[in-house]
């Protein structure tokens, strides 16, 4: 079995948000007085913070986007109610799916995987949004189990979704193999449970331990 990580491994999130953004700041630029590359960089802080307690449990998925509004126009001291926010946060929404996009090299790879192995899905993250993220890259129908933190109120780096996800498939941690991007959520807590952790490393940063199996490229990835 051969789950993979979807944000930053199958779909191009971090361009996705940087034009989902880059409009929504275009709609709302009068409201502040810094450019739009510092206003991007805030707007990543604000939603790392808050998607961060949602992972932990502490607010809702639908209160994280909601703080998250709150959160960018309260440096500009502009209060809004929770319907505002959540009315300005849809707007970015669909400017953020509206570029979702899978990376050059996941089609030619799930199609080639498939042939021979069971494909899955370990995400942190909402299941309707994970799913829809899927669909939108018609990508969908290689994977048998999607199993996401939102389902199980678990959330990467615990092991227990790791754990989990095995007892759903039916099969030991050593049998499974685990895709993903980053290095300290993804692979040293699947490989703690007896995963064999694959760190797909795009940005291609310095890779101390050499004990890590690290790829560039889905298109560098060998199961054997």
């Amino acid at each position: 079995m051969i789950f993979f990580d979807i944000d930053g491994t199958l779909l191009d999130h971090k361009q996705a948000e940087l034009l989902g953004v880059k409009e929504f700041y275009e709609i709302y630029k009068e409201n502040f007085k810094i450019g739009r590359e510092e206003f991007y960089k805030i707007w990543c802080e604000i939603s790392d913070e808050y998607f961060n307690i949602y992972l932990k449990g502490k607010i809702t998925f639908k209160e994280q986007r909601i703080n998250r509004i709150k959160g960018i126009f309260s440096y500009s001291n502009i209060k809004l109610t929770d319907e505002e926010a959540e009315e300005k946060f849809k707007i970015y929404l669909s400017n953020y799916e509206n570029n979702w996009r899978s990376f050059d090299d996941v089609i030619p790879c799930l199609k080639e995987l498939s042939r021979s192995y069971k494909l899955g899905i370990i995400s942190n993250g909402d299941f309707n949004q994970q799913l829809l993220k899927l669909e939108r890259m018609k990508i969908k129908k290689y994977f048998s189990n999607i199993i996401t933190s939102g389902e199980l109120g678990i959330s990467k780096p615990d092991i227990k979704i790791f754990i989990s996800a095995c007892e759903k498939v039916n099969e030991k941690p050593q049998q499974c193999y685990y895709i993903g991007d980053k290095l300290a959520t993804d692979i040293i807590p699947c490989e703690r449970v007896g995963f064999n952790g694959i760190w797909l490393n795009r940005t291609q940063e310095v890779l101390i331990d050499n004990k890590i199996k690290m790829i560039c490229s889905l298109r560098d990835l060998v199961i054997s």
